[in-house]
């Protein structure tokens, strides 16, 4: 099991973290609350919100850290079964 700090390292935000956190930077865009962005509801009626986040991360160069590595090395050798994520990143 993997979580956001695999993925901080790396440069890429996670979604809680104050003041780099994705739902901390969510202002411009005038949501009724951070989570409505993924809901489909809200997101049939006003796509643009999503778009840009999923673009501004899409958009950037990452390079795996150390971690990531190790984890493709156990792949690699037949010797990781699953790999559980709450990672919603390009990771």
């Amino acid at each position: 099991m993997i979580g956001a700090g695999i993925s901080t390292a790396a440069g890429i935000p996670d979604f809680r973290s104050p003041g780099s956190g994705l739902y901390n930077n969510l202002g411009k865009y005038n949501l009724p609350f951070p989570q409505a962005m993924f809901e489909i509801h809200y997101f049939k009626r006003h796509p643009e919100p999503f778009y840009d986040i999923a673009r501004q991360l899409l958009d950037r160069e990452f390079k795996p850290t150390k971690a990531h590595m190790f984890i493709k090395l156990l792949a690699d050798k037949g010797l990781l079964l699953r790999n559980y994520s709450q990672n919603v990143d390009s990771t």
